[in-house]
């Protein structure tokens, strides 16, 4: 087992016609409840949801674009971070007929699946709570 976390990411578009509201009301009271103890029985170490917030981002896009006229800024209503020692808790995780009947039941009603995307990478932390951890 690796030292260095595995981290899982996932971006999730809420299907059209679906309020932010009612979207993030189903993911939380939902899903959640069901999705994290199986994360921890497969070894996923941390698990962040985070919500997109709408008046910031149209609020900063302005601003990114006057340095970065081709970037981006992200419209995914939900970004999803699992942390985990190895990506071998990923796969026993979606192969969990629990996670599958239970956790995901009903996605497809609220989740434009179509436009979702997936990072699989390593994080390193540079700079936590304002103090520089490491420098190159």
């Amino acid at each position: 087992m690796s030292a260095q976390q595995v981290k899982y990411t996932v971006e999730h578009y809420r299907a059209e016609g679906i309020s932010q509201e009612a979207f993030v009301k189903w993911f939380k009271e939902y899903h959640v409840p069901i999705g994290v103890p199986l994360m921890k029985k497969y070894g996923i170490t941390k698990y962040t949801v985070q919500v997109r917030n709408h008046e910031l981002a149209t609020g900063f896009e302005p601003h990114l674009h006057k340095i970065r006229p081709t970037w981006e800024v992200s419209k995914a209503d939900l970004v999803l971070e699992y942390w985990m020692p190895e990506l071998s808790c990923l796969y026993g995780l979606v192969s969990d007929a629990e996670w599958n009947e239970k956790a995901l039941k009903g996605q497809d009603q609220w989740l434009d699946m179509s436009r979702s995307t997936t990072h699989i990478t390593n994080e390193e932390t540079y700079l936590e709570g304002g103090n520089i951890l490491k420098l190159a």
